[in-house]
C-alpha cells in the first residue's frame, strides 16, 4: 500500500490530520487540520452536553414529563444559533480536506 494511500485511511478513519503526522511526517500540515477538527467537535460536544443538561434540569424538575415525543421537540425546538452548522461544517472540511491532502500528496 502507498504511504498516500495510508495517510489518507488514517486520516479519514480516526482524526483528520493524523495520517499526515503519523506516515507523512508533515507535522504542520497536520496541526492544521487536528486543531480544526478538535476546535469544532468540542464546540458541538459542548453544545450537546447543554442542551442534555437543560432537558435533564426539566425533567427533574417535572416541567417536561418523560416522553420521548416531547422531549425530542424539545431538542428540536432549542436554539443554537449559526454556531453548530459553522463548527459542523469546519469539521468536514477538515475531514475531507485532511483525506485528500494525503491522498492527492506528490511523493
Amino acid at each position: 500500500m502507498k504511504t498516500t494511500t495510508k495517510a489518507a485511511l488514517i486520516s479519514a478513519l480516526f482524526l483528520p490530520g493524523l495520517g499526515q503526522l503519523i506516515v507523512l511526517k508533515r507535522p504542520a500540515r497536520a496541526f492544521m487540520f487536528i486543531i480544526a477538527a478538535l476546535l469544532a467537535l468540542l464546540y458541538l460536544l459542548s453544545t450537546a452536553f447543554t442542551v442534555a443538561s437543560q432537558i435533564a434540569d426539566q425533567i427533574t424538575a417535572g416541567t417536561l414529563p418523560l416522553d420521548p415525543q416531547l422531549i425530542t421537540q424539545q431538542i428540536e425546538a432549542t436554539n443554537t444559533g449559526p454556531g453548530g452548522n459553522i463548527a459542523a461544517v469546519v469539521l468536514l472540511v477538515a475531514w475531507i480536506g485532511s483525506f485528500l491532502d494525503a491522498l492527492l500528496r506528490k511523493p
